[in-house]
């Protein structure tokens, strides 16, 4: 089992739930030395490295290997997996992150609003976006 730092769309237990058919314990950490950005024409964010920034997220717990496979498939390859080291209940613990590995040149320097996200997109995602990755997993 895994746990994940999420700061995106991945942070809605409503996208977790319906990606996995589960339920997941969510609890708030703090990435330092990352930065999160809007991505360019995207209503999702990416992350990257970048010296004395900080990045706040959840941390999904205990996330089985099954699970990962279907979040690593929803997050595409536009992200790798790294092991990052998150303040996680007042202590740093190493966790899995999705960092951004595409250009910087597609990113805006803005930071990614998750409330604008649940307004504005959340219902797309739940209803079309969520559904056609789910289809393509276990169609490949």
């Amino acid at each position: 089992m895994q746990n994940i730092f999420v700061y995106g769309t991945l942070q809605s237990e409503l996208i977790i739930n319906k990606l996995t058919g589960k339920s997941f314990d969510f609890l708030p950490a703090i990435l330092s030395g990352y930065k999160r950005y809007c991505i360019k024409g995207c209503d999702y964010p990416a992350i990257i490295a970048e010296a004395g920034s900080e990045t706040k997220g959840l941390v999904i717990m205990n996330v089985e290997d099954s699970d990962m496979k279907i979040l690593s498939f929803y997050e595409g390859d536009e992200y790798e997996k790294k092991i990052v080291s998150v303040i996680l209940n007042n202590k740093p613990t190493n966790v899995l992150a999705f960092i951004w590995v595409k250009e910087i040149g597609l990113l805006e320097n803005k930071d990614w609003d998750l409330q604008q996200f649940q307004k504005n997109s959340l219902l797309h995602y739940l209803n079309f976006v969520v559904p056609e990755t789910l289809a393509a997993f276990y169609k490949k």
